[in-house]
Parts: C-alpha cells; structure tokens; sequence
C-alpha cells in the first residue's frame, strides 16, 4: 500500500510509530510521510526512514472527529510548501485551526490543544455538576453547560476580544458573576489549568526521550 501511495499518514501509537516506519522503511523512499504519534520527533523518525522521505509531524485534537479540530504541526528539513499545501488540503475539512509552529514549541503547544479537550469536558461536567447540585436536572443542566461553554468560544472567535475583557462585561458590580468567579479565584482554577498545560508539555518531553 505505502509503495502506491504518495502520501502516507502514520496514525500508529507512539510507542509503535518507529517500529511502524521501520518495517516499511525501504517503500517510503521520497515519500510525503506524516505523523501524528505523540511526543515523537521529527529527528527520532529520520533515524528509520530514507533520507529522501519527507517528514511531517501533526498533533491533532480529539474534535477533528465532528470536523471542529485544531491541529498544529512542524515540518522537516525537506518538506517543500507544495507537501504542506498537499498536507493542509488533506486535513483542511476536519480541522478548523491547521497552525505551523517550531518544533520546539510543539510539545508546549499539545498542552493547550492536544490535551485541552479534556479539560474543557471536565469543566463542563463540573459547570453541570454544580447545576444539579443546586436542583437542575441533569440533561438540562447537561444541555445548559454545553451550550454555555460552545456560546464562549464563538464569541470570543468572532469579536476578537481578550477573554479577560469578556468575563469582565459579564461581571456586574456586586453581582452573582463575580461571585462566582471569586469562589473559582479562591478554588485556585486558573493557577490548576495552567499547571496542567504544563504537566501536558512535560510528559511529552519525556515521552521523547
């Protein structure tokens, strides 16, 4: 298959990706590979591929499922701006963010995307969680959170607006919003979510390794 092939996308586990190319190393000879096993770097998948195969390293997030993803990606030394156009084409109708970044920022990066999914699902439990909590029934209080947290992100895509300034216009002097956000200051969230970007970029780097 891989010999027919132009392109050939690796979406193999970390812990087999350079077994994978290894195997069929000998028919990826000036090919376009790319990858999206995470934590391996470009360099680590040179070392079993043919000098010519061109290398192009992907960290996807879970949304590309219903079309809504955000990809960021790095490109070999190789790889011309015709394979990343062949790349962003491929990719272009599940992902709605396709950014090319430094390798180096790659890790750091998959802490906001890649694993960012997950933190947004547990918020969004823990929003309808709280409903319930207060007598909501659970699929409204389900309904309410999802509904809430997709309504937040369009507006804060399409106005353009810090989020700073965002939750600040919801928040009335002496009012319920402030509140909140000061139960959620004290409960330590914001210093929570960015020391798990960081616990994310971390376990990457050593996955690299």
């Amino acid at each position: 298959m891989a010999k027919k092939s132009d392109v050939i996308l690796a979406c193999v586990k970390p812990n087999v990706i350079l077994s994978a190319l290894s195997e069929i190393a000998k028919e990826l000879d000036s090919k376009l590979v790319v990858s999206v096993a995470a934590g391996i770097t470009l360099e680590q998948m040179k070392q079993v591929v043919p000098k010519t195969t061109r290398l192009v390293r992907i960290m996807p997030n879970t949304p590309c499922l219903v079309q809504a993803g955000t990809a960021i990606f790095s490109r070999g030394a190789t790889v011309t701006n015709e394979d990343i156009a062949m790349t962003t084409s491929l990719c272009s109708s599940i992902f709605n963010v396709f950014e090319e970044i430094p390798e180096s920022l790659i890790n750091a990066a998959s802490g906001i995307s890649g694993c960012g999914p997950a933190y947004m699902f547990l918020i969004a439990e823990a929003l309808a969680d709280g409903g319930v909590r207060m007598g909501v029934p659970r699929p409204l209080a389900h309904k309410l959170a999802v509904s809430t947290m997709f309504g937040a992100a369009a507006m804060m895509e399409k106005t353009g607006e810090n989020p700073s300034k965002l939750k600040n216009d919801v928040c009335s002097p002496g009012g319920a919003t402030i509140a909140a956000v000061h139960a959620l200051e004290e409960g330590g969230v914001r210093a929570a979510i960015m020391n798990a970007v960081q616990a994310a970029a971390v376990r990457s780097e050593e996955i690299s390794k």
